[in-house]
């Protein structure tokens, strides 16, 4: 293999990392701005459809603008490392220990990387799950 076919192959690598690592964050913050929106409560009132759709989009703002703002050097590297360890859980799911797939909320039964992440976010887990990831060395 030729090393500009080389390059390309890691840049377009590259790219979809990147990729993965925004989508996630994305949902971290998704994630962030639902449990601040229900703060402990099992209902949210709203009077419709519209004013459901403002009130998620306003806190979601918040929460991006949050995010940006607050977070320390040392969050973001164990949100960085947590989604690298996670991403990489999922990718090679099928090699993992049984045991670590439990914990991880079985990856291999996800055949997309944005499934797994939207069923960590439903189970309201999935920052949690990366913190512990970008904790353990």
């Amino acid at each position: 293999m030729n090393k500009f076919k080389q390059v390309r192959q890691q840049k377009n690598s590259d790219d979809k990392q990147a990729e993965l690592f925004a989508d996630t964050m994305d949902m971290v913050a998704r994630e962030r701005a639902v449990t601040k929106l229900y703060d402990g409560k099992k209902f949210l009132q709203v009077h419709n459809l519209g004013h459901a759709i403002n009130i998620m989009n306003q806190q979601l703002g918040n929460e991006y603008d949050n995010m940006m703002m607050n977070t320390s050097t040392e969050e973001m590297r164990v949100l960085h490392d947590g989604i690298k360890l996670l991403i990489n859980g999922w990718q090679y799911s099928n090699e993992m220990d049984i045991e670590l797939a439990k914990t991880l909320h079985d990856p291999q039964d996800f055949s997309d990387y944005q499934d797994y992440i939207k069923h960590l976010l439903r189970l309201s887990s999935l920052e949690t799950t990366i913190k512990i990831l970008g904790n353990f060395k």
